[in-house]
């Protein structure tokens, strides 16, 4: 079974399509550089006020970390497209597998984040080879993310 096939699986990206898979080397260790796409017939999204937008050109790869396969560093490798908005003129696109500048993919923050509630951060960071940094920031992207959800979630219990 192809790399591809399972990110495609486990990890479907809307809008998005999974190019091609490099096993390469990054910072001293071997990783898959996944490269990503955007779909011939999707639209760019703008970060601003998250509506559809046309582009306006593309910016230089960056590299999102995603869950170790095996062992083995996973990197989703993309070049942003920017955005002429109507309304707020030109942004960065918004992208669904990662937020804002960060370097760490929703997914992988959720699993570090998972891990950290079972080992200390500096263990799950020794594990996953990765940093004390990256597990901190994992925890408090969830953290922020479930108390904005129980807000809501409490709002609507309440009621008009």
């Amino acid at each position: 079974m192809l790399i591809k096939t399972i990110l495609n699986k486990v990890h479907k990206l809307k809008s998005f399509v999974y190019q091609d898979v490099k096993l390469g080397f990054h910072q001293g260790s071997e990783v898959f550089d996944v490269t990503v796409v955007p779909r011939k017939n999707g639209h760019a999204i703008c970060s601003g006020c998250h509506n559809p937008a046309p582009g306006y050109d593309r910016l230089a790869e960056r590299r999102f970390e995603f869950v170790p396969l095996w062992g083995i560093r996973v990197s989703l490798i993309y070049r942003m497209r920017r955005v002429q908005c109507k309304t707020c003129g030109v942004k960065v696109e918004q992208v669904p597998w990662a937020e804002g500048k960060k370097e760490l993919t929703k997914v992988y923050m959720q699993f570090l984040a998972g891990w950290a509630r079972k080992l200390s951060w500096k263990e799950v960071a020794k594990t996953f080879n990765t940093s004390w940094e990256k597990v901190f920031h994992s925890v408090e992207y969830i953290v922020e993310w479930g108390k904005a959800h129980r807000v809501l979630d409490n709002i609507e219990a309440i009621g008009p």
